[in-house]
């Protein structure tokens, strides 16, 4: 029985991710703002940075799509939710030469990665063609 729940249990350990402690950075939200329409335009409706270098998960109608950390700056564990009233931010700390760094390395590359998919989730749902 061991050997058949082992696996499962390891799964969701692996899954399962520490609570960073965040509080709303609506000066982060301000600064993410120029960046809104373009993440809504290819359908990323949360950023997610674990903090740690670790993949940025962003959420999307077609599902998650995974994108390095940009390599310019320091880790940050931040949440950018963007949606029809706007944007949202979560963060621990706002410095904004650092955070504007990270945005501007990383909303280009995400915003390519999320097109991407959206054509390959496309194709998929639409075998026709």
């Amino acid at each position: 029985m061991l050997a058949k729940t082992l696996p499962l249990l390891l799964l969701g350990a692996c899954a399962s991710t520490a609570q960073v402690s965040t509080a709303d950075q609506p000066e982060l939200a301000r600064l993410a703002e120029s960046y809104a329409q373009q993440l809504q335009a290819v359908g990323i409706t949360r950023v997610i940075s674990p903090g740690n270098r670790a993949m940025v998960r962003l959420e999307t109608g077609y599902g998650p799509v995974y994108v390095r950390y940009p390599a310019v700056a320091e880790p940050l564990a931040f949440v950018l939710d963007i949606g029809p009233d706007g944007l949202q931010a979560t963060a621990a700390t706002f410095d904004r030469v650092r955070d504007g760094q990270i945005l501007a390395a990383l909303v280009p590359e995400a915003v390519q990665m999320t097109a991407t998919n959206n054509r390959f989730g496309w194709l998929r749902a639409n075998p026709w063609r």
